[in-house]
């Protein structure tokens, strides 16, 4: 029999992969409850999903047809949303592929990107994939960028720089001050602004004075349509076409076009779901203020990190779980004591709050 891993490029034989989270299936199944059950506050999904003005877009698709793959009306949307021309942006099959666009065009095999961990896993996965080198520059102990260290860490092989805002699963904002500081390299920083409806805060005027910015965005959280697989970057002319020449055409099908287009032209509809899973992080702030036991991190996001002190975090995860409530259990030793606790519904967050109180106080 031929080794097929010979042929294989040596460094994806062996890759760090990156995990998502289980389907609720499979939760119902790990923790022998019913799917129905099951409380999903583990991938800071919107738990209302999208409205009926959303999901009604999905009707009579012309699932025969290829999709744009200019993606004229989506990029029309886009557009007239961020307030930004046409041309300066560009929509991509979640945020996801604009990561690994960004690294096929920027980096070559060895040549560097810097990230700083805590942080969401995708940009050194990707970076793994594309074979470049991953420099951790890890953040302060208040989760602020190390802005010395990043700066240090900068050689001729460094190319990106990427950074979220809000920070995931840590909560907090990159400074204008820190993104000019960094954009004054020269390098190419990617801003993540994914929980940017969740906050309100963008750096997207800092586009007018810098090319070497892009300002990655995502429909999975506040549109309620992570399903779907629609990111979108705001970036220079010159950045967003290439990016539109590397990219596959038909990268947004058809249903993820008319689901994001619909969310566009209902946005009060649909903001205003995210902004009732903002009012439930901070009730559920509220309450844990009131616990022992247990911290919280300041949040921009729909999402908590909380530090357990008495109890191991994943104590509290399986507590959490056996009532059939999910939450993100980390593996960094940083994070080792914390869990992400996503913002649900009102009866979500009553049964947080029920379940947390029993587990510190030692009920069972």
């Amino acid at each position: 029999m031929t080794d097929i891993t010979k042929l294989m490029r040596p460094h994806l034989v062996k890759v760090t992969t990156y995990h998502g989270v289980d389907p609720t299936e499979e939760l119902a199944r790990l923790a022998g409850i019913k799917p129905e059950d099951v409380t999903r506050l583990n991938a800071n999904e919107n738990p209302y999903g999208s409205p009926t003005s959303v999901t009604d877009a999905l009707k009579d698709i012309a699932v025969h047809l290829y999709p744009d793959p200019e993606q004229r009306k989506l990029r029309a949307k886009l557009a007239e949303y961020t307030g930004q021309p046409v041309e300066r942006v560009m929509a991509g099959a979640g945020g996801d592929e604009i990561i690994d666009l960004l690294l096929r065009l920027f980096t070559e095999p060895g040549q560097k990107l810097i990230d700083c961990e805590p942080t969401f896993g995708m940009y050194a996965f990707c970076a793994r994939i594309a074979d470049a080198s991953v420099v951790m520059v890890p953040r302060k102990d208040d989760w602020s960028i190390d802005i010395e260290g990043v700066l240090d860490a900068i050689d001729d092989d460094t190319r990106l720089i990427f950074l979220a805002s809000p920070n995931n699963p840590t909560g907090n904002l990159l400074t204008e001050q820190e993104a000019r500081a960094l954009l004054d390299t020269g390098l190419i920083l990617t801003i993540d602004e994914t929980y940017y409806e969740f906050c309100g805060k963008t750096l997207c005027h800092l586009l007018d004075e810098y090319e070497n910015l892009v300002i990655l965005r995502s429909f999975s959280k506040w549109a309620g349509i992570a399903g779907l697989r629609v990111g979108y970057c705001i970036g220079s002319e010159t950045m967003i076409r290439h990016l539109m020449d590397i990219k596959q055409p038909y990268n947004i099908n058809a249903a993820a076009e008319a689901a994001a287009i619909a969310a566009l032209d209902n946005r009060d509809e649909v903001l205003e779901r995210a902004h009732i899973l903002v009012e439930q992080r901070k009730r559920l702030e509220a309450t844990l203020n009131e616990l022992d036991g247990v911290y919280f991190y300041p949040s921009e996001g729909n999402f908590l990190l909380c530090r357990f002190v008495g109890r191991s975090a994943r104590e509290v995860y399986e507590g959490l779980g056996k009532r059939g409530i999910f939450v993100r259990l980390f593996e960094q030793d940083r994070l080792e004591e914390s869990l992400r606790i996503s913002a649900g519904t009102p009866e979500q967050t009553d049964r947080m709050i029920e379940a947390i109180t029993e587990i510190l106080s030692g009920s069972h």
